[in-house]
Parts: structure tokens; C-alpha cells; sequence
């Protein structure tokens, strides 16, 4: 399901909040069925609808709400959103969410689509975070993603920063394999990998508890790096009610950066152009920047390089960063379950990497 084609219902008494709620899943694509005026409106709605909507977004003062006729239409299957008007509604509508503050955050919520029944004990409070958070994507496999997220962590952390590396690969996860921490998938909470360096593997198994993880590690690290793996379907990830999308989504609401990588070949650069598009159609809250993985030693510009700046043009004057191809250090990191910080410091693409930590910490 793409997220062009999803659909809600609204049914919030006050007209301001109404209209920024309809026009925020308008901006997204969602096709917005009803937008009910009391709790009888949705109820004649949904009886003569052939077809349930994706989700409900309602408030606490609306006329005729109870929390009664709520779960009647949440056994139905139908997620629902409920926002509290009042802090004194609370004992009415113990599950009701606070209002969002900014579209961002409600868009956030909707995507958060899996997790809905744990929202209102998992969002976290509105306290300004310490941690810095990178998501790194790619346009397609074998980008470099998990590399560039393990080195990047671990010059965070030799520079003194608590910092957190989450692998969030949902169908190739390769951290613990790379870094020695077989055990890595199993536990329960982070792992620490060396001074100032912990990690995580998020899982079908442990997402929910995972996500709450995340929340939380906002306040505790100075850095939380995570490894996306390739992102093919922005929209059909965003919206979808999969786990594996999960952490995308957290992303795309909590992160501060965005890293995605792709190569210059010819099919590599297709798959980013469709990438760039899919990113001027859903909103999300980190700045992008993409790397240019593999290139060649050289200030000069190549016809790659113009290639690979025209691939992201529709997005406007978004930063390109790059990665030297360096096969040879990566294999004896690989082999030794080391980084490149300790394997061979000196490297070229050690290196790079190091320098593009100093991107994050600005």
C-alpha cells in the first residue's frame, strides 16, 4: 500500500485543529473520506462506506464520543487517533494523545502505524533532546551504509562522545557479524562495544521495546547512528503497518540528518533519481545529504560527479558528500572484526570518514 493511496476520517470538534489535521494528511497524499462534525456523522459514515478507512483521527470534545464507542470501532479493526482537548478528560479517555505541535510530529504519528496501541506510553516528553541522531540509507544494496555507519560511530566515540549505533536493517542486518557481537540481536538493551561506543540490533522480535529504546537514547547519547540499509519505497515504507518500516519512520520524525548513499552507475543513479522524488513527496523532519560512495582520488569534477549532482537536482541545493572506493581496508577491518580506526588508521577511507563526523557535530 503506497501512502498516496491511504485514508482517514477526521472527526475533531474545533475547527482550527481539524483543518490542520486534514490538510496535513492532504499535503501527504492521504485522501481524507469524511470529515465528521459529531460521533453520529462517523458512525452513518462508516455504516454506509464499503470500505474501512486506514485511520480515525478524532478529539475528546467531539459531540457524542465515548471511550465505549471507541472500542467498538477499534474491534472492527480501524486505528484510531485520539487527541485531548482537555488535561481534565483525562479519567474520561485515559489512552487520549496530547495535540502535536507541528504537522511533522502528527504525520509522525499516523505513520507510526504498528505501534498505535502503545503510543500514548511510548511518545516521549517534549524536553529538548541531547543526542545529535544520522539516519544512513542508501538508493540501493551494497552502498556502504553499514561501513560508513560503524567507522562514523566509532570516530564519535574515539573523539569523546557517548554515541549509539543501531542496525536497523531490517532484511540484511550485518553489524554484529562486523564488530565481533554475535549476541548483538538478542539482548535486551544496548551493548557496549568499546569506550564511549554502544550498540544495538533491532529486530521483528524486539521492535516495540526497541522504538522505546530509541526514545530514551535521545537523553542519554551525545550521537545515535543508525543504519537503515536501502530505502526503495519511501511512501509504501512511511505508511505501511510493517515493523520492518518502524524505524523509518521513528527517523523521519526524531532524526537530525540523513545520509544516503548510492554509487554512479548507470542503474545506481536511476534508483536515486526515483529515491529523490519519493523524498519531495513526504515530508520528513532530518536535513538530507547524500554521499557519493566509490569515487576516485581527485579535486577535479568528473562527468560521475556531474551525474550524480544531476540525479538529486529536483531536491534543490541538497549537500553531496563523498566516500573514496578503498576495497582493501574494508576487507581487513572485515576479517580482523575491527574498525577502521583500528585496523588501519591511516587509511584513505579511514580518513574520509573521520572527516565526515565533523559534519554531524556542527
Amino acid at each position: 500500500m503506497s501512502e498516496s493511496q491511504s485514508t482517514a476520517i477526521t472527526a475533531i470538534h474545533k475547527a482550527e485543529f481539524e483543518s490542520f489535521a486534514a490538510s496535513t494528511l492532504f499535503g501527504q497524499g492521504w485522501n481524507v473520506l469524511h470529515r465528521a462534525l459529531d460521533w453520529q456523522s462517523v458512525i452513518d459514515f462508516l455504516e454506509a462506506s464499503p470500505e474501512l478507512p486506514d485511520v480515525l483521527l478524532c478529539s475528546t470534545d467531539l459531540i457524542g464520543i465515548t471511550s465505549e464507542s471507541i472500542e467498538v470501532l477499534k474491534s472492527r479493526g480501524i486505528r484510531i487517533f485520539l487527541f485531548m482537548h482537555e488535561a481534565s478528560i483525562v479519567r474520561d479517555f485515559p489512552d487520549a494523545l496530547p495535540i502535536p505541535n507541528s504537522a511533522l510530529e502528527l504525520i509522525g504519528l499516523v505513520r507510526g502505524s504498528i505501534r498505535s496501541p502503545l503510543l500514548r506510553n511510548s511518545i516521549p516528553e517534549r524536553r529538548a533532546s541531547r543526542a545529535t541522531v544520522l539516519g544512513v540509507t542508501s538508493a540501493h544494496s551494497a552502498a556502504g551504509c553499514t561501513t560508513l555507519a560503524i567507522n562514523l560511530s566509532s570516530e564519535l566515540s574515539v573523539a569523546g562522545h557517548r554515541t549509539l549505533l543501531v542496525d536497523a536493517n531490517p532484511t540484511a542486518p550485518a553489524v554484529a557479524v562486523l564488530i565481533g557481537e554475535q549476541g548483538l540481536h538478542s539482548n535486551k538493551g544496548f551493548t557496549q562495544v568499546s569506550a564511549g561506543f554502544w550498540a544495538i540490533e533491532i529486530t521483528q522480535n524486539t521492535i516495540f521495546d526497541s522504538i522505546a529504546l530509541l526514545d530514551n537514547a535521545q537523553y542519554e547519547f551525545d550521537f545515535i547512528v543508525i543504519d537503515l540499509g536501502p530505502t526503495l519505497e519511501i511512501a509504501e515504507t512511511l505508511s505501511g503497518r510493517r515493523w520492518s518500516g518502524e524505524t523509518l519512520v521513528w527517523v523521519s520524525s526524531n532524526a537530525d540528518h540523513l545520509w544516503v548513499l548510492a554509487k554512479s552507475d548507470f542503474l545506481s543513479l536511476h534508483r536515486l533519481r526515483k529515491l529523490t522524488q519519493d523524498f519531495l513527496r513526504n515530508s520528513i523532519k532530518p536535513e538530507i545529504s547524500f554521499i557519493q560512495f566509490a569515487t576516485k582520488s581527485g579535486r577535479r569534477s568528473t562527468a560521475a560527479d556531474e551525474l550524480f549532482a544531476n540525479a538529486i537536482s529536483a531536491l534543490g541545493s541538497k549537500r553531496v558528500l563523498k566516500i573514496p572506493l578503498d576495497t582493501r581496508s574494508i576487507s581487513i577491518a572485515e576479517n580482523t572484526h575491527e574498525t577502521l580506526y583500528q585496523s588501519n588508521e591511516k587509511s584513505l577511507l579511514r580518513k574520509s570518514i573521520q572527516g565526515l563526523s565533523g559534519e554531524i557535530k556542527r
